[in-house]
């Protein structure tokens, strides 16, 4: 008569069951199931204790554990737990603590006050600002050799004497290539944007500094030909004041007529543009030591780095045919007629610059 099994042999089997379900990967224990989620602390769901982690949770690991989510089937009638509820969050960017900036004034350069993740951006628009401005005739390469060559020698002058705007005049197209390569971190305007003749008078300043929010020309006969006059509207960015520039240069020698006509219109755009409420700044080579100074003194009340005023018109010497004026809350402080190497080997011209300080008046 065959017996019934024993004990021990019911054990043995459930041992060998119970491998088979190790081995497939399934266990009746709980156990801790490490997910990413969105929430950032321990919950107990359905007997597994889920952790959230600190880890970022991308695009490809989000779908990773999409398709992982519902795997778990059954074997020998054996399920393990399901998996809880979460949802997964895309990561944004880490946060990151602003840089300090400085903040430009009348009185100087003064330190920004962080405060958290921000950080001061400025003064309030209306308030002064001051800066290094000047006015050079690089001396084209159609006049004398060695183009290229002097103009890499003026872009050192620019950067050493720490000028943050400059006005320039008979710059080639040979030049202004190399002016822009030279300048880093600056703008240089219209570059090619007016043609041909328009290469001939540039605008130019420190991206750091300034931004340009508006720009255009008027035309004058220039050396029996028509030239663009170019002008710009820039934001000082540590205050948010607006002032425009324009940049001139008139006829030479015995061609008073067209230096008459140039000057009556270079007068109109002074007293456009100053209609805006916003200061203007002139600066170039006007081929006058006093007349166009007392001329645009007296229709606009402009006043010159050097001092001069519509009252005193010729101002300090020594006087020259490079002018720096401005009107609108702008004074003046520290002009300089700067022959200094490597200006007289590089040009015919002074190069004329100074402190101004814009007060914004409306």
């Amino acid at each position: 008569m065959r017996r019934r099994p024993t004990v021990p042999v019911v054990l043995v089997v459930a041992a060998i069951l119970t491998g088979l379900a190790v081995a497939a990967g399934l266990t009746l224990a709980p156990r801790e199931v490490r997910v990413p989620i969105a929430v950032g602390t321990p919950a107990e769901v359905s007997g597994a204790r889920v952790v959230a982690r600190a880890d970022q949770v991308s695009r490809s690991a989000g779908r990773a554990a999409e398709a992982s989510r519902g795997r778990v089937a059954a074997v020998s009638g054996l399920v393990a737990p399901a998996a809880p509820p979460y949802r997964l969050e895309e990561a944004g960017a880490p946060l990151r603590r602003l840089p300090k900036v400085s903040v430009r004034s009348a009185a100087g350069l003064v330190d920004a006050v962080e405060s958290g993740t921000t950080a001061m951006t400025g003064q309030a628009s209306g308030a002064p600002f001051t800066f290094d401005i000047g006015t050079l005739n690089v001396q084209g390469s159609q006049h004398r050799a060695n183009g290229t060559g002097r103009a890499a020698m003026h872009a050192t002058t620019i950067l050493g004497r720490g000028v943050d705007l400059v006005g320039l005049q008979e710059v080639q197209d040979d030049q202004l290539a190399v002016l822009q390569g030279r300048l880093p971190g600056w703008t240089i305007w219209p570059g090619q944007a007016l043609g041909n003749q328009g290469v001939r008078l540039q605008i130019g300043w420190r991206n750091d500094l300034f931004t340009l929010v508006d720009s255009g020309s008027i035309t004058t006969t220039f050396d029996h030909q028509q030239r663009p006059i170019p002008y710009v509207l820039l934001r000082d960015l540590a205050t948010g004041g607006e002032f425009w520039v324009i940049d001139v240069h008139n006829s030479p020698r015995d061609q008073e007529a067209d230096r008459d006509s140039a000057t009556a219109a270079e007068i109109a755009l002074v007293q456009r543009l100053r209609a805006s409420g916003h200061p203007v700044l002139l600066m170039g080579d006007t081929n006058e030591h006093t007349e166009f100074g007392c001329r645009v003194a007296a229709a606009t009340g402009m006043v010159g780095s050097n001092g001069a005023t519509p009252s005193s018109c010729v101002g300090a010497g020594p006087v020259k045919i490079d002018k720096i004026m401005g009107v609108g809350g702008v004074s003046f402080s520290g002009h300089v007629v700067d022959y200094g190497a490597p200006v007289r080997s590089a040009t015919d011209h002074a190069f004329i610059h100074a402190t101004v300080t814009i007060s914004p008046l409306g």
